[in-house]
């Protein structure tokens, strides 16, 4: 079995940020939170150290296994200290700062018969990684880019990946032995993985995915690991829906899509959320942590913690909230804002409404204007509302209150006690027409200019 360390102790001044770098967001979660999450999948790997500082430290989950790093001294520093109290003789060692290592690649290292073992690549494109030397498959040299000295040394093709892997005795014994002879007077990892080359011999393995190592110091790299990242969860929606626009679509982690259903551009999917299959969504959607059946239809909306069962109809302009469900073939129009409601099979809300609180029926119509008004300062009320009911338009419905069965409201009424079935519900004042009225208002005013 192998341990895990992850080195995380790092400033990151290059981000001018008063947040620590690698709790900056890449995705939906910190950066650190995904090497700590994919290793934790690793066949063989037993335990996860992060070696932070103080600072990050307090910010981490209280399940992670933390090892605090008092004093910014190096790579080599924090692997030291995690070593020190790795249960396994063999580590993995991998920077924070390259989130997008994949789980293959870990149990490739873990796997590999070589107790020593550094994982390098090649970039398309000039980097500030180190570069590495080797022959044969065994490593000759690590060169920090800080310490490279002319042309020739940056030149080399490979790059020192900062995925490693060694024997516990290499690292704890090989540190004392360390000194600070580089440009930023910190304890390096490459020279102590130097110092294994020349001792005992490391082997070098090439990974020809270089995205996966992809590292992030600056707000600019960010962007591209979080571009690369994006990417890869496109393409696992792509499997089997359909995005339209790519380059305008966020899909998280956790998302499920169906098959054959069409996600249209400037749409973001979050958290939990599954969609089911031959759905059109967007464009122009948010929907965060919901359940959606299959065949629905939302555009230009926003969604949260909702449920919805199969045909469902949402948008354009609603917003969708917390505690919601909606049975299959229900209509939400513009301008509707659903709360912690349930609303029944067929039921219709087209039009600038406001329903929280509430309990609608199957086969209901409610009018545009309805709202239900829940609080009173203190408590959220209840509305329940029946089966094949009528609302009005410009209803307002004062909770607690019920309306039954087969009952009507009619248009802008107040609604403050119970409807019986089959009743029509009125509260609003008589009409009264004045006969010849504005004859008399235009001459007085007439008169008096």
């Amino acid at each position: 079995m192998h341990s895990a360390i992850v080195l995380g102790g790092g400033v990151g001044k290059r981000f001018n940020s008063k947040v620590p770098k690698i709790m900056h967001i890449l995705g939906e979660k910190p950066i650190i939170y995904h090497l700590w999450h994919t290793l934790q999948t690793v066949e063989g790997i037993e335990e996860v150290i992060m070696v932070t500082s103080p600072q990050i430290a307090e910010l981490l989950p209280d399940r992670a296994n933390v090892v605090i790093q008092d004093e910014p001294l190096g790579t080599a520093h924090a692997a030291f200290l995690g070593a020190s109290v790795a249960k396994n003789d063999n580590v993995i060692i991998v920077n924070a700062d390259i989130p997008l290592v994949r789980k293959e690649t870990f149990s490739t290292m873990v796997e590999s018969s070589y107790s020593r073992l550094m994982a390098v690549t090649r970039f398309p494109f000039e980097s500030d990684f180190g570069r590495v030397r080797f022959v044969d498959g065994l490593l000759r040299q690590i060169v920090e880019v800080s310490d490279l000295r002319g042309l020739r040394e940056k030149e080399i093709p490979f790059v020192n990946t900062g995925v490693y892997k060694a024997r516990k005795e290499d690292i704890v014994n090989g540190f004392p032995l360390l000194g600070k002879s580089n440009a930023k007077n910190e304890y390096y990892i490459t020279d102590l993985f130097n110092l294994l080359a020349e001792d005992k011999g490391v082997h070098v393995l090439l990974f020809e995915d270089w995205s996966q190592f992809l590292g992030i110091n600056t707000r600019q790299d960010l962007a591209r690991v979080s571009r690369v990242y994006r990417q890869r969860l496109l393409e696992r929606v792509m499997q089997e829906a359909t995005i339209v626009d790519p380059e305008s679509t966020y899909v998280g982690e956790n998302v499920k899509v169906g098959r054959d259903t069409i996600i249209l551009p400037n749409t973001t999917l979050l958290g939990s959320t599954e969609i089911g299959e031959d759905c059109v969504i967007g464009p122009n959607v948010e929907i965060r942590d919901c359940v959606i059946g299959s065949k629905c239809e939302i555009k230009f909306s926003v969604l949260e913690e909702a449920t919805l069962e199969d045909s469902v109809v949402v948008g354009p302009f609603a917003r969708i909230r917390p505690g919601t469900y909606l049975k299959s073939s229900a209509r939400i129009g513009n301008f509707v804002e659903i709360k912690k409601s349930v609303v029944g099979s067929r039921t219709k809300i087209n039009h600038l409404s406001y329903v929280g609180d509430a309990e609608v029926g199957e086969d209901t119509n409610i009018g545009a204007g309805t709202i239900t008004c829940n609080y009173d300062g203190y408590n959220k009320n209840p509305t329940i509302i029946g089966n094949r009911v009528f609302i009005g338009s410009d209803t307002i419905l004062v909770a607690p209150v019920e309306l039954e069965d087969d009952s009507f409201t009619a248009a802008g009424s107040v609604i403050s006690e119970k409807v019986p079935k089959y009743a029509l519900g009125i509260g609003r004042a008589m009409q009264v027409n004045k006969e010849g009225w504005v004859l008399k208002y235009r001459k007085k005013k007439e008169m008096n200019q």
